[in-house]
This record gives C-alpha cells, structure tokens and sequence, in this order.
C-alpha cells in the first residue's frame, strides 16, 4: 500500500511540475517577463535555506533556456531585497553553465548576505579570484565541510589548487578546523589526488614553514588515502630528516597505505599494546602476515576487546601459525563474541586442521549466530573459495567493527514463570524510591565540551558550539545520585546505577551510610545467583552494543571487587529470574538468553 501511495505521489510531483512550466511557458515570453512572474510564485512557507518550490523551479528552467541574454535578469533577481526572490536567482546562477566574471562582485554580494544555495555559482564563473573566494568561503563557513561552499570548492577541482594551497600555508588564517576541512575537500578530488599529493609534499618539505604548518599538510596527506603512497618514499626522507615530524609522517604513511606502514604499525602495537593499530593491520591484509607474532602476544591479554581483536585481525592477515591457538576459542564458555569471530578467522586462514571443530559448532553450538558463521567457514574451506569484501576500500572500518551484524529479537515471553524476587532483598526506583533516596551516593559525570567555547562564541554567540579532536576537553560535573536499584548484602546494599550514555557505576553502601564505587559501568541489575553474587552491565548507544556479566566478590579484606564473568553479545535491557533458578537477560540485538548458576548460557524458548 506504501508503494502505491509513493507512486501516486511522485505522478502528482511530476504533474504537477509539468502544470507548473505550462503555466511559465504562457508567461515567460521574455527574461524579463520571467522575473516579474516570480514574485507570484514564490513560495513563502519555504526558508531561504530550502530548495525553490517546482513552480520557482520551473522559471529557473526557462530563464537558463534564455542563455547569456538572461544573466542581467537573474542577476537582478540575485540583489532583490527579498531574500526567497534572492534565492530563485541564486539557483539560477547554480545551475547555469557558464557566468560572465563581470557579475563576480554581485555573486560576491549575494554571499555576503548568505543568499542560499549561491556558492557553487563561483565555480561557474571558474577564474582564479572567484576559486580564492570559494576556498575562503568555505573554511568560514561554520557549516562546512557538508555545504554548499564545500561543492563549490569541488567543483573547481585543481583549478581550486592555487588558493587551497595558500590556505595549507596559513595565508588566509588557520584556526583548529582549517586542516580538517582542507583535508575533507581534498580527499574528494578523485584521481586528481595524485597532483594533490605531490604539491603537498612540497609545503611538508619546506623547512621555512612553521612545524605546525607542516604537521596540519601531512594530516592532510593522510586524508588521500592511497594516490598519495607516490610520495611515501619522500616521507620516509622526511622523517629521517626532521625527526620531530615522525607521529604525523607515521600516521600519513598508515593512511595512505604506504608499504612501509605495516612496519610501523607492528613497532606501535609492540610498544605500546594499542589495541587501534590492529585494526590498519588487518586492512593491509595477507601483506601485513609478519605482524602476527606481535598480535598473537595479546592472546595473553586480560582484555577481552583485545583478544577479539587480535583474532579478527590474524584472520585478515592469514597467519596461518595461530591455528592451533585459535581453534580452542571456538568453545571458549566466556565469550560468545569471541566464539563468532573466531570461527569467521578460521574460515579467512583456510584452516582445513579446524574442519571437525568448526563442524561441530555448526551442528551444535548453542548460540545460533556462531552456527551460521562455523557453517560457513566449513563451506568456504572445503570448496576453496574467499570471503568477499562488504564494503570499499574507504570504509573497512565498518567491516572490521560490524561482526555483529546479527540481530536477533528479544523475545516478548518465554515458556519459563517469572519467579519474583523479596522486596526486603531487591529495591526498585518504581516500587522502592523512598528506600532508594536514603542511599544516594555522590559521584562525578564526565562529559566533553569545547576548550575555545568562549572563542566561537565571540564569532557568533547563537553558533552551535563545535567539538573535534583538536579542541575538546573533559568536563566533570559532581553529582549526588539516587540508586536505579540496589541489593541487600551483608552489613549494606550494592546499589547500581544506570544513566546511559552518561555513563553509571555499581556502589557498595554500608549501613553506616559510606559509600565505595566498584565498577564505572551501566548496571541493568544486581542478582544473588546461587552462591555467587553479579552484576548485568552493559550501553546500546549510536554504533555500541555492549554487555558484560561481572561476578562480585567480598574478600578477605572486607572490600567488594567486580571480575569480568561472561561477556554478552548485546547490552542487556531487562533481565529476572525464571523458575529454572535460571537468571533471563534480555539483549539489545542478541536475544533472550538464559545463565545457569554454572555459568552456562543457553537460548531462551519464546511462546
């Protein structure tokens, strides 16, 4: 029914479109007849901002039909006090072909008014001033880089290049987004990235320019991606010479994919255990193979991320010796993410010695995203065949990150009663607030904000305020929280909190009214799981999707501790105990799970 309504609606669009240039046809015998017209046409419930209606769009068409003889007509649209008239000749301008670069000082005009949708006409007039104007434009603007200035810039192409480059070298100002957008743009040039690189590491050579100067062109040369590895071996001379650039030579070399890259990377990851370099290690695929030693020493990591990671990453690779260590993890009872990309890792390596273990997770694994994936490496290994990429070559990121690509449905109701725990042993904020208000706690919440705000504010004081990884800075903000929900324990209460996004914590409050925090994590709940006491944890925010069941343990000391338990393969959103004994979670994506005192997980059975 949707699909004929859309219909129905594009055949009234398009007719009512063809009225609409009827009715100019009969009236718009002369450019000037054209501009009187618009005036009575204009549509007043549209802003400045949003695209002509059709019957604007329909006099724009026969004024352009005019050719040069119209430009004087729509240029005196352009100066109309009016800013929805000003905006018909601004289109006009857009769209046209070729501008005259006598009407360059009016175009300059209707831009100093912020006459919408004007900027791409710069490029109509195509001379170097007007590229200049563009490029000025467009790092001013505060809505770039997704703008019409942007395309503006675009559009002139090389041509652009001139002014681009006096804006790399500061001459028209640099503020803490003049390299980001500059980089945005020129990454955009196609095949013309080539020359682009080539110019630019002519500047990071220049020894006469600022540091500073320099660092901003090799970010930007890392924005080329892979047309700029035609100069990497004039970075490598570069970081031999000028040892204080390393850090961005380094990184340029990574993002334009450079040969001497993995190098880099494995000498990063060796020192430093970032975990972020695996992921450009696994983008170089089969030719980072020697970086496998160095990831399969986070096999010792305690981090569960890490070791997820690094079994991705030896999959893309093909290091072949990590099989054997691999093959293990398919069963491993404490990480069912682990499980998934572990069975997907051993299908990439072609790993034929893993055939009777992946058969087996196929046939029975109790997590059915696991099946799929062990079935598939069985597929692909016995016949040969590779996996294909999911995405581009500019996007892996989302192919590296995006293993849970499962989604399975939480269910409404399960076959199992709910079985309710005491109100003197569990509190609840919709049942228990005032018991819950005598166990505030006081805490503190990050958030992020700009360090020039009082800057950008000066420029505009109504500007919304931006934040990038050149000027933010944490923000703590000390709050007394209430408890979402809290669990009696010996001598107090483990109470947890759960503020999304802004992030949570799981807190020992003592009778005698001190509080300890355990663990910074969104706590879902709190149970006494047979003799074993745990907290469901866990954020479903923008592209994250996390869970964790952390066991609680009271030492000898007398202090509570949180120990990483079992990982989720979503962020849990309910959760309760079922006649089993049982403990049901209920999961963002990854579905309705049962855990058994043991520790063991199975699928929920909805009814």
């Amino acid at each position: 029914m949707k699909q004929i309504a859309c219909i129905c609606f594009l055949l009234f669009s398009v007719a009512a479109m063809a009225i609409d240039e009827s009715i100019v046809a009969d009236s718009c015998f002369t450019p000037a007849a054209c501009i009187a017209k618009v005036a009575s046409v204009v549509d007043k419930q549209r802003g400045p901002g949003q695209y002509p209606s059709a019957a604007e769009q329909a006099i724009i068409k026969k004024l352009l039909a005019f050719g040069d003889d119209a430009m004087p007509a729509i240029m005196q649209l352009l100066d109309d006090n009016d800013e929805l008239i000003a905006r018909v000749g601004a289109v006009a301008l857009r769209e046209a072909e070729h501008i005259d670069k006598k009407y360059l000082p009016q175009i300059v005009r209707g831009l100093d008014r912020d006459v919408s949708w004007l900027a791409p006409a710069l490029a109509k007039v195509g001379t170097a001033e007007a590229a200049e104007i563009a490029v000025k434009a467009f790092l001013a603007s505060r809505s770039s880089p997704g703008n019409q200035e942007a395309y503006a810039v675009r559009l002139f192409g090389t041509k652009a290049l001139p002014a681009i480059l006096n804006a790399v070298k500061c001459q028209y100002g640099c503020n803490h987004k003049t390299y980001y957008l500059l980089g945005d743009v020129l990454a955009r040039m196609g095949e013309q990235r080539v020359d682009v690189a080539l110019a630019l590491i002519d500047i990071a050579e220049d020894r006469s320019l600022s540091d500073d100067i320099r660092v901003g062109v090799l970010s930007i040369l890392g924005d080329l991606g892979k047309p700029a590895v035609i100069i990497d071996g004039r970075l490598m001379t570069l970081k031999e010479q000028q040892p204080q650039l390393t850090k961005a030579i380094n990184k340029a070399l990574v993002d334009i994919k450079s040969q001497f890259a993995v190098n880099i990377l494995v000498e990063s990851l060796a020192e430093t255990g970032d975990i972020n370099s695996l992921r450009d290690i696994a983008e170089f695929g089969p030719i980072a193979v020697d970086a496998g030693v160095v990831v399969m020493n986070l096999f010792t990591s305690m981090d569960p991320e890490a070791k997820l990671l690094a079994v991705r990453t030896l999959g893309y690779i093909g290091y072949s010796p990590s099989i054997p260590y691999l093959i293990p993890l398919l069963n491993e009872p404490n990480d069912v993410l682990l499980n998934l990309v572990t069975a997907e890792a051993l299908g990439r390596l072609n790993a034929k010695s893993a055939l009777t273990e992946l058969t087996t997770a196929a046939d029975s694994h109790w997590y059915p995203p696991v099946r799929d994936q062990a079935r598939k490496a069985v597929e692909l290994i016995k016949t040969g065949q590779r996996y294909e990429n999911k995405t581009d070559e500019n996007n892996f990121g989302y192919e590296y990150f995006n293993f849970q690509n499962f989604q399975l449905n939480a269910c409404e109701k399960i076959t199992l009663k709910t079985i309710s725990e005491r109100s003197e042993q569990k509190l609840y904020k919709s049942k228990s607030s005032e018991k819950l208000q005598s166990l505030a706690y006081n805490t503190v919440v990050l958030g992020y904000g700009a360090d020039d705000e009082d800057a950008q504010k000066a420029v505009d004081p109504d500007a919304i305020i931006e934040v990038n990884a050149n000027n933010i800075r944490e923000i703590r903000h000390n709050i007394e929280q209430v408890p979402d929900l809290a669990l009696r324990v010996k001598n107090g209460w483990l109470a947890g909190s759960n503020r999304g996004e802004w992030g949570g914590e799981l807190v020992y409050i003592a009778d005698n009214g001190a509080s300890t925090i355990i663990l910074d994590e969104n706590i879902e709940d709190i149970y006494k799981l047979s003799d074993r006491y745990v907290a469901v944890t866990g954020l479903s925010h923008l592209g994250s999707n996390n869970g964790m069941i952390y066991h609680l343990i009271h030492d000898d000391t007398g202090q509570w501790r949180a120990e990483e338990w079992l990982k989720l393969p979503g962020a849990p959103h309910s959760s309760w105990f079922v006649e089993t004994g049982e403990l049901l979670i209920n999961t963002s994506g990854g579905g309705s799970l049962l855990l058994s005192k043991h520790g063991l997980l199975r699928m929920a059975t909805c009814r």
